[in-house]
C-alpha cells in the first residue's frame, strides 16, 4: 500500500490548515481529543492528522516507495500530498524531526512550525549536553527485537515519567493507540534509528522566515527543558513551558496546552 491514512476535522476548503504529527510508536489517535477542542476554538482551521508510514492505519505502507529513505526527510516527502499554502505544521516528539524537514522541503507553503516535546537532536553530542544518552535508545532497540509490544509499553511509561498524572497519562495513550492499530515492527526500528542518528539543529537554525514555537513539559525526561531554552535564543523561536508536565503535555495538561496552542495559532 502506498496510501497514507489520515484523520481530518473541519472544512477542507478552509484558508488555513494545521498538520499534526505523532511521535514514535504512536499514531494519529493521540490527537483525537485535542483536534476536537482545537476545532471548537478555531473553526476556521482544517486539521489533518496522518498516520506516518508503518503506524496506525498506515501500518501496511509499502516501504519500497521510500527507496530506503525511511528517515525524517523521506517521511516529509511522503506527506507532500497533504501540504498546501498557509499550512501550520506541528510535530510531537519524533514527529518534530519530520516537521522540521517539511519546512525545508516546502518553505513557500508552511506559515508556522510548532514543536511539542521535541528537539532537533534527541541524543547527547558535541555542544548538546542537555539530551539523553544514546545507550537508552540503543537498549530500546535491543528490546524491540524481543518484544515490540512490551517495548512500547515501557516507552509510554518513560514518556509519562515526571507527570503528576503519570498513571492516567499512560492509560490514555494506550487507549488512543489501540483505536488505530499496532505499528509495524520495521517502522519502529526505523524510527528508533531516527531518534538515535538524526541531527536537525542546522536545519532548524536555517528556518528564520516563519515563527517557531516550542511547547515543552518542564518535567520531560526525554527532551530536556534546558535544551529548549537553548533553542529559544534564536530570534524567531519562542518557548512555552508547561509546569508539572512531562513528554505528553496535551494528555496531562490538555487545557493549558490548548490555551497555548490557540495563542500560537492566532498570534
Amino acid at each position: 500500500m502506498e496510501h497514507i491514512a489520515y484523520q481530518q476535522w473541519g472544512d477542507p476548503q478552509a484558508s488555513r490548515q494545521i498538520i499534526i504529527l505523532h511521535g514514535w510508536g504512536m499514531n494519529s489517535g493521540v490527537w483525537a481529543d485535542i483536534a476536537g477542542k482545537l476545532l471548537e476554538c478555531c473553526p476556521q482551521l482544517h486539521i489533518i492528522a496522518p498516520d506516518l508510514p508503518g503506524y496506525g492505519e498506515s501500518s501496511n505502507y509499502d516501504f519500497d516507495v521510500m527507496d530506503g529513505h525511511y528517515n525524517a526527510a523521506g517521511l516529509a516527502q511522503s506527506l507532500a500530498f497533504l501540504v498546501k499554502k498557509q499550512s501550520i505544521v506541528l510535530g510531537w516528539s519524533m514527529g518534530g524531526l519530520v516537521a522540521i524537514e517539511m519546512c525545508q522541503a516546502f518553505p513557500q507553503l508552511i506559515s508556522q512550525l510548532i514543536l511539542v516535546s521535541s528537539t532537533p537532536r534527541f541524543i547527547q553530542g558535541e555542544n548538546w549536553e542537555y539530551a539523553i544518552k544514546a545507550s537508552i535508545f540503543e537498549e530500546f532497540y535491543r528490546y524491540l527485537e524481543q518484544d515490540h509490544l512490551a517495548t512500547l509499553k515501557r516507552f509510554m511509561a518513560i514518556q509519562a515519567m515526571g507527570s503528576q498524572t503519570a498513571r492516567n497519562d499512560i492509560k490514555t495513550l494506550q487507549a488512543q493507540l489501540l483505536k488505530r492499530g499496532d505499528a509495524a515492527p520495521i517502522a519502529l526500528k526505523y524510527g528508533l534509528k531516527m531518534l538515535l542518528n538524526e541531527d536537525k539543529r542546522r536545519q532548524l537554525s536555517s528556518i528564520t522566515q516563519i515563527p517557531v514555537a516550542l511547547i515543552a513539559g518542564q518535567r520531560d525526561t526525554l527532551v530536556n527543558i534546558k535544551a529548549q531554552e537553548q533553542l529559544a535564543q534564536q530570534d524567531n523561536i519562542k518557548l512555552y513551558p508547561i509546569a508539572h508536565a512531562a513528554h505528553a503535555p496535551f494528555i496531562s495538561q490538555p487545557q493549558i496546552f490548548m490555551n497555548i496552542l490557540r495563542e500560537i495559532i492566532e498570534h
